[in-house]
């Protein structure tokens, strides 16, 4: 109804966008195929009242629900419509008439397909009739001297599409594809990506239109359209589709349930979460930009596997219901299968061991990674005789490294999704031809040059190490995981064991809020462009000013005189990575000594996540 335009980057825009580049990809494959796309997404319904017409005005309805989706879906048709523009390709025309009515003389009202709410008016038509991002800036008073200012959503929304449409068509974003999709995307020319992104939005991408009867009251309908109530997961029509059918067959549903998805449903933790909620299965997990149940996660991993195809977890019925559909599996197979790997993603998830696949799985969690996932659950059903221990624990350091060194760098995650499903479907086939895993693995990752996908070398790793923010306030559990994984790797057999489970801070050797106390060095040289301040506010972020703390000694001494704060880490702290504390009296500390520490923990770093120049040969099987 009257709701001003409320989505975000994070939790709309992208997931959007994403929806769109799949079927943009899915359309530019089939099309170079000679076929049209075979899949297509629903992105929802929207409600309608329709008004009544009087004279010769256009239809008008009230949108009830969906406005901020229609609103979102003509931004980006802006977007496109003024990229195609330039580019003087024909399908601008096509973009325009979803965008804006037909006819010169059109009163201001009926001039754009969809109004939003009065109080976005104004930047709404600024967006809709910008023709470029410097224009659109310049009409909602944005200064462009390069001074940051916030713009309207609308205009961030309008800066986002108009990015991510260009990046589309001029092959940035590519990498990570199977063989066969590189190569029908690599002969793509600007015209093609174009045109498939309009294909997409036209033919494979779907809006369920619902109008109101006369009767119908459209604020009761809207109430119950957004009521808070309990909606069925996913996994609950999963579960029901499979019963349904097993019962269907004669099968003992009873038996079944019991021997195989009873543990969904009843298995718990001895504390719940902030919701109440003790049920294992039915806690929530970060996954991206959003918390999800654990079994929905776990049957859109599973799906992953069984399908080797990029899906969308918000489709996840869907999906499985098509593969379903289409396998004929058995039932009492499929519940099987299902609960040996249920057991295997348990143990992903509540990773508290001290072998190596376990490490790399709480790892994982920090790096809020879990692309790798479907990969982990085939490679744990491997039998030993087609993966030893050993092969096993080099893929595992092998993919940590990749991940590990690809954050340190900041290179982007954006291709994952596509990257690792490519790198399933190798797996998968050395596993049917008898071929070395982790041979094939290690190839595979060595292969790409892309900066979207490649494994970075030595000397990128260290320029990251050195130079790059690890630690986020929003984060900091990731450069606490790195500042783990160098004390593990510190110790010796006399040292003592830090066990997973111990809380233990962040601490900035050179505060966050540096005093007069912390002065500057003067022989340091500055970068081009950077000053003094600049260049100690980028290296206090820098791995090699940080260190581990427990909680009280942090706080206790956080942003003291350096001296006081180094004698407390030499008399309390017992980690190895603060053994130098202990080893040699530090009176001072400065932008000299973040790079020499650095320096020397990235050797260490190298030995954690080494990065082999070559496959070498008579590798594990």
């Amino acid at each position: 109804m009257i709701i001003p335009y409320v989505w975000t980057l994070e939790d709309q825009w992208e997931p959007l966008w994403e929806d769109i580049e799949r079927q943009a990809r899915s359309c530019l494959i089939a099309l170079k195929e000679g076929r049209e796309p075979a899949t297509s997404h629903f992105l929802g319904a929207v409600v309608l009242n329709v008004a009544k017409v009087i004279g010769r005005g256009l239809a008008r309805s009230e949108v009830i629900d969906g406005q901020q989706r229609l609103t979102t879906l003509q931004v980006f048709l802006a977007a496109y419509r003024d990229i195609a523009t330039t580019a003087q390709d024909d399908v601008a025309g096509d973009a325009h008439r979803l965008t804006k009515n037909p006819g010169d003389t059109i009163s201001v009202e009926e001039e754009f397909k969809v109004w939003p709410t009065n109080s976005d008016r104004d930047v709404f038509k600024d967006v809709m009739t910008a023709g470029s991002i410097a224009d659109m800036r310049a009409a909602v008073g944005a200064d462009l001297t390069g001074e940051k200012i916030r713009l309207p959503k609308l205009a961030q929304a309008y800066e986002y599409f108009s990015g991510a449409i260009t990046g589309f068509v001029e092959g940035t974003g590519d990498g990570g594809e199977d063989e066969g999709e590189a190569k029908a995307l690599e002969v793509a020319s600007r015209g093609d990506r174009l045109y498939a992104i309009f294909h997409a939005f036209k033919t494979t991408l779907q809006v369920v239109k619902i109008e109101l009867e006369e009767q119908d009251d459209p604020q009761i309908i809207f109430e119950t359209l957004n009521a808070r109530g309990q909606p069925l997961l996913p996994s609950d029509l999963i579960r029901n589709t499979v019963f349904l059918d097993a019962s269907t067959k004669g099968e003992d549903i009873d038996s079944l349930y019991t021997k195989y998805w009873r543990q969904f449903d009843e298995r718990r933790v001895a504390d719940g979460d902030h919701r109440g909620e003790s049920r294992f299965w039915h806690l929530l997990e970060r996954q991206g930009r959003l918390n999800r149940p654990r079994i929905d996660l776990f049957v859109f991993h599973d799906l992953i596997v069984r399908r080797e195809r990029e899906l969308s977890i918000g489709r996840l019925f869907r999906e499985f219901r098509e593969w379903y559909s289409e396998s004929q599996v058995a039932t009492e197979g499929y519940l099987s299968s299902l609960k040996t790997r249920s057991d295997h993603f348990s143990r992903l998830i509540e990773a508290d061991g001290a072998d190596r696949l376990s490490v790399f799985a709480r790892r994982l969690r920090s790096l809020d990674t879990s692309t790798v996932y479907p990969i982990l659950l085939f490679l744990m059903e491997v039998k030993p005789d087609r993966l030893t221990p050993g092969a096993l624990g080099r893929i595992v350091g092998d993919l940590e490294s990749y991940l590990v060194r690809r954050f340190v760098c900041g290179l982007t995650s954006r291709n994952y999704n596509r990257f690792f499903l490519s790198l399933l479907r190798r797996i998968k086939r050395a596993h049917k031809d008898g071929e070395s895993i982790a041979q094939v693995v290690r190839s595979e990752l060595l292969r790409p040059t892309e900066l979207s996908v490649v494994w970075p070398s030595d000397s990128d790793f260290r320029s990251g190490w050195l130079d790059r923010a690890v630690y986020v306030r929003s984060r900091p559990d990731r450069s606490a995981m790195l500042l783990r994984a160098l004390n593990d790797a510190l110790r010796t057999p006399k040292s003592e064991t830090l066990g997973a489970s111990e809380k233990l801070t962040v601490e900035h050797l050179l505060p966050q809020e540096w005093k007069p106390n912390y002065p500057m060095p003067e022989d340091l040289p500055l970068r081009e462009d950077e000053s003094a301040e600049t260049r100690r506010q980028r290296l206090i972020n820098t791995v090699g000013n940080l260190t581990l703390l427990t909680d009280s000694l942090n706080i206790a001494i956080s942003n003291g005189p350096f001296l006081g704060k180094a004698q407390e880490i030499a008399a309390l702290s017992d980690l190895r990575i603060n053994a130098e504390f202990r080893e040699r009296e530090l009176k001072s500390w400065d932008e000299h000594d973040v790079l020499e520490r650095g320096a020397r923990l990235f050797e260490t770093a190298k030995v954690i996540w080494p990065r082999p120049w070559a496959d070498a040969p008579g590798a594990a099987p």
